[in-house]
Order: structure tokens, then sequence, then C-alpha cells
């Protein structure tokens, strides 16, 4: 299940990089607020794959724990104060579209990879 997890981080990554290059922006899709639906579900399946991972793996794997947690923080914000969030999305792509992009690339990678070193640490 952690293989599972990593792989679908770098799908992730490799899909909002390239829709980015090409001149597509699944970024920019997933942050309209017409679209709220995709991204809860997409932030909905990242958190029951975390959490299936935290609930059945003894010791607790704690990496995965605060990747979980952050993953609920962003579907409690988006939730609970939808206006608020997708104010700070607007400020963010304003002008900073490029490096927004590229934060939520990087960001995916390094949860991939904390994901698998963390299959590392807990198996040992």
């Amino acid at each position: 299940m952690i293989n599972l997890l990593a792989i679908l981080y770098i799908m992730g990554a490799f899909i909002y990089f390239y829709s980015h290059r090409s001149g597509y922006s699944l970024l920019r899709y997933m942050y309209k607020r017409k679209n709220i639906n995709v991204l809860l579900s997409v932030e909905i399946i990242f958190m029951i794959i975390t959490s299936f991972i935290v609930f059945t793996n003894q010791p607790l794997n704690w990496i995965v724990a605060l990747i979980m947690l952050l993953h609920i923080a962003g579907i409690a914000w988006i939730v609970s104060n939808p206006e608020n969030y997708y104010e700070m999305i607007e400020e963010s792509l304003v002008g900073g579209e490029e490096l927004a992009e590229n934060i939520v690339v990087i960001t995916q990678i390094v949860f991939a990879i904390l994901v698998l070193y963390s299959k590392v640490i807990f198996t040992l």
C-alpha cells in the first residue's frame, strides 16, 4: 500500500508538470471554485490511502501520519471555509502561477520520497 501511495504522488507530480508544460494547467482546473468536488475527491482518496497505512501498520508510521494530517487539514479548510481557501489560492496564483505549479510538483515528489523513506525506516 505504501508503494501505491508513492506511485500516486509521483504520477500526480508528473501529470501536474506535464499539463503545465503543454499549456493546459491541471492545477488551475483543480483550483477553480466550480471544481471543488474534484479537488475534494482527490484529497479524500489520498486521505483514505494514508489513513489505511497509518491504522494498519505496526509500528505507527508517523511520517505517513503527518502527511495524512496535512490532507485532513486541507479537507477541513476547504469544507469549513471555502471562501478563505479560494481567496488564498487566487492570491497565490495571481503573480506567481509558475511558482505555484512548481511548488505543487515539488511537494508531490517530496511526499513520494518521504513515503518511500518511511517504508525503509519502519520495516527495519
